[in-house]
């Protein structure tokens, strides 16, 4: 297992009342339920910060902005935040495939799982809206912009497999892979300060991750 320090974790922006990191691919959130030995950003910034509150979640492969929160007030306004939809979120995903049009797909993701998958479901999944934007193309895969306008478990990742450019390394809706992490991040988020009311937006370059299944 290799050992995840505060030093191993970018920070992109921090005041006296939140903190805002640029998670890398391949690290938990929070705590596994079934292996509650594998690190997690939380405990990794807590050991920094002491108390500190998580506002929303980015999957292990996945890596880009996240914001935590060092109290509770900031916690609580954050959440309505994210509950509201208004915080503006972009990613960047690298897709199989060349030929990729805007679009914007509206199609309803199942409430559970099966074995940790989601898929489309018309007859009783929750109301899921991304936009996907063509950046760049290459010789087998493209760079796409994603902008989901709804909060669904895998969104990104379904929407892209059902309109079959699924994202170019994906251990559970591609290829099978020892290697858990995945050609997506979140590149760019807007929300705005709890405490001083400024809007803030934070966007990242490219992750290495990224740019080496691109070479």
């Amino acid at each position: 297992m290799i050992k995840i320090q505060f030093s191993d974790i970018p920070v992109v922006y921090e005041d006296d009342f939140l903190v805002v990191i640029n998670k890398p691919h391949g690290i938990l959130v929070v705590e596994d339920r079934y292996d509650k030995n594998l690190p997690t950003l939380k405990s990794i910034l807590k050991e920094k910060y002491g108390e500190i509150f998580v506002t929303h979640r980015l999957d292990f492969g996945t890596s880009g902005v996240m914001i935590f929160a060092k109290d509770t007030f900031v916690h609580k306004r954050i959440n309505e935040q994210f509950e509201k939809g208004e915080v503006e979120k972009e990613y960047l995903a690298l897709v199989k495939g060349t030929g990729f049009l805007p679009v914007t797909v509206m199609l309803p993701i199942s409430k559970r799982n099966s074995k940790g998958r989601y898929k489309i479901n018309f007859k009783s999944g929750r109301k899921a809206i991304t936009t996907f934007l063509p950046i760049k193309e290459f010789k087998n895969t493209t760079l796409v912009k994603a902008i989901p306008l709804t909060g669904r478990t895998h969104q990104i990742r379904v929407h892209l497999k059902s309109i079959k450019f699924p994202l170019a390394k994906d251990f559970l809706y591609g290829e099978k892979s020892e290697d858990k992490r995945l050609t997506l991040m979140c590149s760019k988020m807007s929300f705005m300060h709890p405490k001083t009311e400024e809007n803030l937006t934070f966007e990242l370059n490219l992750s290495d991750f990224l740019s080496q299944a691109i070479s």
